[in-house]
């Protein structure tokens, strides 16, 4: 893939994350006429906004068991997170999941592209608010495979669960992906930090976790969505 693909999804990232007024939101979504969710960038002006960086932390640290480390989660640390994780990294995106009044209720997003296979990972899928606007995070993945798929023109889209989150499965099961490997990983503490590390053939001892990998390809998504897709 030549270099004007590659600047063209970075720049489309790049603007998307710039803080410039916005009529209405980036992404609603419809079903029956009806808006039932809606999708907006996080931007550079969250940064500045307590609101979003309160959130951020706040659903870190009520998801912890569902990424690779768990540490102390403090607003500063979410506030630099957002700035060099997100904002500085020229091909993450993350979105906010909005219900049609605008409140917050999750966030999910895009992450580790690979320009010459033109596939990428779907990233920090999360739920903030339980038990509202059911199936919100479902019609928020499928919006974000859409944009992918097309305006992006990806052919894959990838990620990785833990083996104990069946409810992250069956959402993803549910969006068309299917597993392809487990890799087995281990608990490795230090200090008031834990991470999943990925072991090696010399691991000898039981392993109670994996890292679910699966696969969507965008003519899998393409036949069971229906959509039209550019070639």
């Amino acid at each position: 893939m030549d270099g004007t693909y590659r600047e063209r999804v970075l720049s489309t990232i790049r603007n998307l994350k710039i803080a410039s007024p916005r009529a209405g939101n980036w992404f609603a979504i419809f079903d029956r006429d009806e808006c039932m969710t809606n999708l907006d960038p996080v931007t550079w002006a969250d940064v500045d906004t307590p609101d979003s960086i309160q959130l951020l932390a706040d659903w870190r640290q009520a998801s912890q068991n569902s990424f690779p480390a768990i540490f102390p989660v403090s607003l500063d640390g979410t506030r630099r997170w957002l700035i060099e994780q997100v904002l500085e990294t020229p091909d993450r995106l993350l979105f906010w999941v909005k219900s049609p009044e605008g409140k917050k209720i999750g966030h999910a997003g895009i992450f580790r592209i690979d320009f010459e296979e033109q596939n990428l990972e779907l990233d920090n899928v999360v739920r903030g608010v339980s038990r509202v606007m059911r199936g919100a995070m479902y019609s928020s993945v499928q919006a974000i495979l859409s944009w992918v798929f097309t305006t992006l023109e990806m052919h894959d889209v990838f990620l990785r669960v833990f083996s104990d989150n069946p409810r992250a499965i069956q959402l993803y099961e549910h969006c068309g992906f299917r597993e392809t490997m487990r890799m087995p990983l281990c608990r490795v503490q230090q200090g008031d930090v834990v991470r999943w590390a990925e072991v090696d053939g010399d691991y000898r001892k039981s392993v109670d976790r994996y890292f679910v990998t699966m696969h969507l390809p965008r003519a899998a998504w393409q036949a069971e969505s229906g959509d039209e897709l550019a070639a």
